[in-house]
């Protein structure tokens, strides 16, 4: 297998921040359900936060659409326009999903990335509120991904986007969403419309974890981090039981495994990947892979930091993922084809 391990850590910047900021562990005695909505509840109060200090309540306006799924039910996407951009001009459109292993997450909850990225970016910005487990089983949350897509293809110009300029992303499970539409679009000769430019996929979810090749592997991220803060193994484990998926080595759950004749000729792929995190080999490994098969990939790897420490606004790397977030963009909608892999240097 291939060796991730010296990225873990943990960095002397984790270290000194969880001195003055104890990280609880997750508590597994709760339902799903109410997990759900504590952890929710909290986020939308941290987003509402950021919307304020950022002023962004003012400077990015957003509205919601319905977009109909095969099973004729309603989801929410969210889209955001910076507001000094509110001319008739096609924005280039960044079709998001979150992260939260399928179980959590809202609309409300990602307000603030999303705006700060429509605003600093000058991007359309469409945030999917795909169903959840534990009502919603797989395949479900793939399926609402892709009507999405198929909603954005009849209805890109009419919100504002252009649909020959569109990088599908997200984070976690959410990046899992995204990397299997990108598949898809790919291979399917009856796709919708758009024009897929690349994707961006943040400490993605890429591998079943009962189908995971290096689960065992003393240098993996699995043995690494199965008691790391943010997602240990036993909450990715919940995330994966209440997905109740029948096959573990399905597909769309293990994009990091597909073949390698179905990756020629992807777009763009950007990655942001933790070092500290139980899915660091899955994000690492797939950016190889498609590196190998001549995808133009840029890599960005954060030592020693765990899942999700962006949602700690605090820790000086959290302001690097955002600009990052930005040169992203950047490079996906520019005629750079280079392929880099950058580490942080965290103190």
């Amino acid at each position: 297998m291939l060796d991730y391990s010296q990225y873990q850590g943990p960095s002397e910047e984790w270290k000194s921040f969880v001195r003055d900021n104890p990280i609880q562990a997750p508590d597994l005695t709760l339902s799903p359900q109410t997990m759900r909505q504590a952890t929710n509840e909290l986020r939308v109060q941290i987003a509402q936060a950021e919307l304020r200090e950022g002023d962004l309540y003012k400077t990015v306006p957003w509205r919601d659409y319905s977009v109909l799924t095969r099973d004729k039910q309603n989801i929410i996407a969210r889209v955001y326009r910076p507001s000094d951009n509110m001319s008739s001009e096609a924005l280039p459109i960044y079709l998001y999903f979150h992260g939260g292993g399928h179980l959590l997450g809202t609309i409300e909850t990602e307000d603030a990335s999303c705006s700060r990225i429509a605003a600093n970016a000058s991007i359309l910005v469409v945030n999917i509120n795909y169903r959840h487990t534990p009502e919603f089983k797989h395949p479900t949350q793939v399926d609402d991904a892709w009507d999405a897509f198929e909603w954005l293809s009849r209805n890109a110009s009419a919100i504002g986007g252009d649909p020959t300029r569109v990088i599908v992303g997200g984070i976690s499970a959410g990046a899992g969403l995204a990397a299997s539409i990108v598949i898809r679009q790919h291979m399917d000769s009856k796709t919708p419309s758009l024009t897929v430019c690349g994707q961006l996929l943040c400490i993605p979810w890429l591998i079943h974890p009962d189908n995971h090749p290096f689960r065992t592997q003393p240098t993996s991220s699995y043995m690494q981090n199965n008691y790391a803060p943010v997602l240990p193994m036993s909450l990715l484990q919940l995330f994966t039981d209440l997905l109740h998926a029948e096959d573990p080595a399905d597909p769309s759950l293990n994009i990091a495994l597909s073949e390698e004749d179905r990756l020629s000729g992807l777009p763009k792929s950007s990655f942001l990947i933790a070092g500290q995190d139980l899915l660091r080999d899955d994000g690492l490994y797939y950016a190889d892979k498609l590196a190998r098969n001549g995808i133009p990939t840029k890599v960005h790897v954060f030592p020693g930091l765990p899942h999700g420490f962006r949602r700690y606004s605090s820790l000086p790397s959290s302001r690097v993922w955002d600009e990052l977030l930005l040169e992203s963009f950047k490079w996906i909608l520019s005629t750079d084809n280079a392929c880099s892999f950058t580490v942080s240097k965290t103190k």
